[in-house]
C-alpha cells in the first residue's frame, strides 16, 4: 500500500511537469522533445550560475584554510534554495491538499499518507540540491586532489543535508496554512510579502559582487559566527574538510533527529491537522441591494475572484505586471534615461523609440495569466459546462480576465514613455496600438493553449500554474513571438525599412492572429470546453 502511495506520488510530481494529453503519439512526441530542451536549457543556466559562484570563492578560501567555509556556503545555498522551493508547496501538499478527505475515508494508514507526500518534497529537495552541490563539488575538484573518503563523505552527506530545509520546510508550511486561515485579505498579505521578498532578492543579486569580496575578506569573522549558531553548516564542512566521522556522525543527527521527530509529530496528528475545521476571520453582515449582471459580466466577475483569492496565480502569472510597473518606475525616477543612452551610444537615436516600444511588448508577453485558467477549473468543470451559458462565453472570459489584469500595466508604462521620450505621431500610435495588441494576443494563445492541454486532476494549483504544459509553452511561445521579430529586424530587415513599418506590419499580423483566436474559440473551442473531462 506504501509502494501504491509513493508511486501514485512520484508519477503526480512527473505529471506536474509533462502531462500526457490524449492526443497523437507525433504531437506527443514533438511536446517532449520541447520539454526535453527547455529543460536541459533551465539545468544549463543553472549549472553554470552556480559554478560561475563557486568558481570565484573556491580558491582564496580554500588557500587560506577555510575548506570547510566554502562546502559550509555550498550547504546554506542548498538549505536556502530547497526552502524556498518547497514551503509552499509544502502547505499545499501536506496540509491543504484536496484529497486528504479522500485518502483518509479509505483504509490507508495516515502515516503513510504523510510519509508519500513527504518522500515527494523529499525527491523534489534532491533535484534542487543538485543544480548547487554538484557544481561546487566539481569546482572544488578541478582545482584540488580528491580522495575516496571525501567522496564517500561528501555523497553520504548529499542524502542527509536536504532533511533540513524540508524540516524547516513542514514547520513553515503548517505556520503559514494556521495563519492564512484566520486572517482576512491572506491573498493580499501573501501577495505583498512575496513582492517584498522578491525585491529584496534583486537587491542582493545586484550586490553580489560586492558581497563576494566582503565574504573572501571577512572569511575567519564569519567562519566563527556560522560555528556558534549554524553548527549543521560547520559540521558539514569540517566533515569534508578533516574526514572527521565524528562531525559526520554528528551532521547526520543534525538533520536526521529533527526530521524524525517532526515527522512523528505531523503522522500523530495528521488526521486531526488535514479534517481540522479551519477558523476564518468574522465578517459583520452589512445589507446590500442585490445587483444583476448580464452572463459575460458575471463570468468575468468570477474569474476576477477566483484570480484574486490566490497569491500563487499572482505571482507566478502576472509577474510582468510587475516588471512593466518597474521599468514605467525607472523612467519616472529617470526621465532623461533615453537621452543618456543617445549620448552614450552614438548612432541609437533612430531606434531608441522603437526599442521601449520592444520592451514594453516583451514585458506584456511574459504575463500567463490565462495559460492556466481553463485547467484551474479542476474538478467543478462539470458545474460550468452545466450553466446555461455559451462555452465560449466562458472562454472569452478568460482571456479578458487576461487583458483586464495587464492592459492598464501596459498603457501606464506606455503613456511614460510618451511623456519620458520625443516620440514621432506614427511612434505614439504604435506605443498606445502594438503593446495593447500584444496583450490581447497572449490572452486569447493562453486560452488556447490551455483548452487543447488541460490538466484537472492537480491536487494543488501550484502544480497547475508553476509547472504544467500549457503554461510552459504559453510562456515559452509567447516571449519567442515577440523576440523573433525582433531578431529578424535587427539582423535582416534594419537596413532595409524603418522600424516604425516594421512594428506596423507586427501590428497587422498579430490583430489578424487575435481575430483569428477570438474567432476559434466562438466556433470550435466552444465545442471543444463542451467535450472536455469526457
Amino acid at each position: 500500500m506504501l509502494k501504491a502511495l509513493i508511486i501514485t506520488r512520484l508519477h503526480a510530481l512527473y505529471n506536474s511537469f509533462f502531462h500526457k494529453p490524449v492526443s497523437s503519439k507525433k504531437r506527443n512526441f514533438g511536446l517532449k522533445i520541447i520539454v526535453a530542451f527547455f529543460s536541459l536549457y533551465v539545468i544549463a543556466s543553472f549549472v553554470f550560475m552556480f559554478s560561475a559562484f563557486f568558481s570565484g570563492i573556491c580558491q582564496p578560501m580554500v588557500s587560506s584554510g577555510f575548506t570547510w567555509l566554502y562546502f559550509g556556503i555550498a550547504a546554506t545555498t542548498a538549505i536556502s534554495l530547497c526552502f524556498i522551493g518547497s514551503v509552499f508547496l509544502t502547505k499545499g501538499q501536506l496540509f491543504e491538499a484536496q484529497d486528504n478527505e479522500l485518502l483518509m475515508s479509505m483504509p490507508i494508514p495516515p502515516g503513510y499518507i504523510l510519509f508519500s507526500r513527504i518522500l515527494a518534497l523529499l525527491f523534489l529537495n534532491y533535484v534542487i540540491e543538485l543544480f548547487v552541490l554538484v557544481p561546487a563539488g566539481a569546482v572544488y575538484c578541478i582545482k584540488y586532489k580528491v580522495t575516496t573518503t571525501g567522496v564517500v563523505f561528501f555523497l553520504i552527506e548529499f542524502l542527509f543535508l536536504p532533511l533540513i530545509p524540508l524540516t524547516l520546510s513542514c514547520i513553515s508550511g503548517w505556520l503559514l496554512a494556521f495563519i492564512s486561515e484566520r486572517v482576512r485579505y491572506k491573498s493580499f498579505i501573501v501577495t505583498l510579502l512575496s513582492l517584498i521578498c522578491l525585491a529584496l532578492y534583486i537587491y542582493f543579486m545586484a550586490q553580489i559582487n560586492k558581497y563576494l569580496e566582503a565574504l573572501i575578506r571577512n572569511a575567519g569573522s564569519i567562519g566563527i559566527k556560522i560555528k556558534n549558531f549554524v553548527l549543521p553548516v560547520y559540521l558539514f564542512g569540517a566533515a569534508l574538510e578533516n574526514k572527521n566521522i565524528y562531525n559526520l556522525i554528528i551532521f547526520i543527527l543534525w538533520a536526521f533527529v529533527p526530521f524524525a521527530a517532526i515527522y512523528a509529530l505531523l503522522a500523530h496528528n495528521f488526521i486531526r491537522i488535514a479534517t481540522a475545521r479551519k477558523g476564518l476571520a468574522r465578517i459583520k453582515y452589512k445589507r446590500h441591494r442585490l445587483k444583476v449582471s448580464s452572463p459575460k459580466s458575471a463570468l468575468l466577475q468570477k474569474e476576477l475572484r477566483r484570480f484574486s483569492s490566490s497569491p500563487t496565480y499572482i505571482l507566478n502569472a502576472s509577474f510582468g505586471v510587475v516588471l512593466i510597473l518597474a521599468f514605467a518606475v525607472i523612467l519616472i525616477i529617470y526621465p532623461n534615461l533615453p537621452d543618456l543612452i543617445t549620448e552614450n551610444f552614438s548612432g541609437s537615436e533612430t531606434f531608441i523609440n522603437p526599442l521601449l516600444i520592444a520592451i514594453i511588448c516583451l514585458l506584456s508577453s511574459t504575463n500567463i495569466i490565462s495559460a492556466p485558467s481553463v485547467s484551474l477549473e479542476g474538478k467543478s468543470l462539470w458545474i460550468m459546462q452545466s450553466l446555461p451559458v455559451d462555452g465560449a462565453d466562458v472562454l472569452i472570459a478568460k482571456a479578458k480576465l487576461h487583458i483586464v489584469i495587464c492592459l492598464p500595466a501596459v498603457y501606464f508604462a506606455s503613456l511614460i514613455c510618451i511623456f519620458a521620450a520625443k516620440m514621432t505621431p506614427v511612434q505614439i500610435f504604435l506605443i498606445l496600438t502594438l503593446p495593447a495588441v500584444i496583450t490581447v494576443f497572449c490572452a486569447m494563445f493562453g486560452v488556447v493553449i490551455n483548452l487543447h492541454f488541460p490538466k484537472f486532476d492537480w491536487i494543488n494549483e501550484t502544480v497547475v500554474i508553476k509547472q504544467s504544459m500549457s503554461t510552459g509553452v504559453a510562456s515559452l511561445a509567447a516571449v519567442a513571438f515577440i523576440i523573433l521579430p525582433i531578431l529578424l529586424y535587427a539582423f535582416l530587415l534594419a537596413r532595409i525599412m524603418p522600424a516604425e513599418i516594421f512594428m506596423l506590419i507586427c501590428l497587422i499580423i498579430f490583430s489578424a492572429l487575435c481575430l483569428w483566436m477570438y474567432r476559434y474559440l466562438k466556433t470550435k473551442g466552444s465545442v471543444i470546453w463542451a467535450n472536455l473531462g469526457q
